[in-house]
């Protein structure tokens, strides 16, 4: 997701990207850019929403980096726009019982346990986002376009060669099922 800013209050969504993945995080479906500029923010977020994103089931698995940022813009956003009537309770049991995958956790560990300098473009083929909102207010969508999909294609490098390391780790510490009833 692209925004206008860091305040959803003032800030608005600019783009919401997704595509469907498979068991083993690899892409089953097109990529799909819903673009403010093309359909008008409500109508990007109400999309968005039609997926599952905000439901807190498993249909739908938000894949992507600094997902709280996003869902939490989205939250905001879809709530101004009366998409959504959430009370605290609702919000609760969403952030308790959404299952997502935030690739900002894989970053720092790559950044060995260091938060500062854990940025996507510091570890891929991708420039900061900081620029996206004024690419934005000079109207360049076709360059938003491009970004966002550079974006994904970093994430997914990140996401895949990440995962086989990861993999392989777990191959190797992985321990055997204890049997039923087996002391500890």
């Amino acid at each position: 997701m692209e925004t206008t800013g860091d305040d959803p209050a003032q800030d608005r969504i600019i783009t919401v990207q997704y595509q469907p993945l498979a068991d083993g995080l690899t892409p089953t479906g097109a990529f799909q850019i819903v673009a403010e500029w093309e359909w008008g923010e409500k109508q990007a977020i109400q999309t968005v929403l039609e997926k599952g994103v905000l439901e807190p089931t498993w249909d739908f698995v938000p894949v992507g980096n600094r997902l709280r940022f996003d869902l939490t813009f989205l939250i905001e956003r879809a709530t101004k726009w009366k998409l959504i009537d959430w009370d605290m309770g609702k919000l609760k049991y969403y952030w308790f019982t959404k299952p997502y995958f935030d690739l900002s956790s894989v970053l720092v560990l790559l950044n060995r346990g260091s938060f500062e300098g854990s940025s996507l473009h510091r570890y891929a083929d991708k420039e900061s986002g900081s620029r996206v909102p004024k690419m934005y207010r000079d109207g360049r969508y076709l360059d938003i376009i491009e970004y966002v999909t550079r974006e994904r294609e970093a994430a997914m490098d990140v996401l895949n060669e990440s995962l086989q390391v990861l993999g392989d780790l777990g191959d190797k510490r992985r321990r055997p099922p204890q049997a039923s009833g087996a002391a500890d």
